[in-house]
């Protein structure tokens, strides 16, 4: 469950890394749009991978269209571990789409550039609930 929570988290911290320095995650996460989650995680993903011509709008639509498939998850009434499992299946299908379109020398630094947000995101939820107690 540990596990499931933090990569939530780090979906979570990919799609409003920006605005979530402003505000709190969840209020940054709920006052977003699907576009505007879609577009920052494509301009992240052209830097951090040099995505090509070529491959720029199909990530650009895989991305919008996970977004789109996210929002009912994110504004809905379910309990969390309802959501968990519903974000996790969202997104390991967004997985296996970029798959299909990244080299594999860029799908690796996707999930190198994944697991390095994730450690950081763990670092500071560590460091809130150390100051916390």
């Amino acid at each position: 469950m540990r596990s499931l929570a933090f990569r939530l988290a780090l979906v979570l911290s990919l799609v409003v890394a920006a605005a979530a320095h402003a505000q709190g995650p969840s209020q940054a996460l709920q006052s977003s749009t699907p576009q505007e989650r879609a577009t920052f995680q494509t301009e992240y993903m052209k830097t951090k991978l040099a995505l090509t011509a070529e491959q720029l709008p199909k990530v650009s639509a895989l991305n919008l269209e996970t977004a789109q498939k996210m929002e009912p998850v994110l504004k809905g009434s379910e309990g969390p571990l309802v959501k968990l499992r519903a974000m996790k299946a969202i997104e390991d299908q967004k997985e296996t789409g970029l798959q299909g379109i990244l080299t594999p020398d860029q799908f690796q630094k996707f999930l190198a550039a994944r697991e390095e947000l994730k450690q950081k995101l763990e670092e500071k939820l560590a460091a809130k609930a150390a100051g916390a107690k």
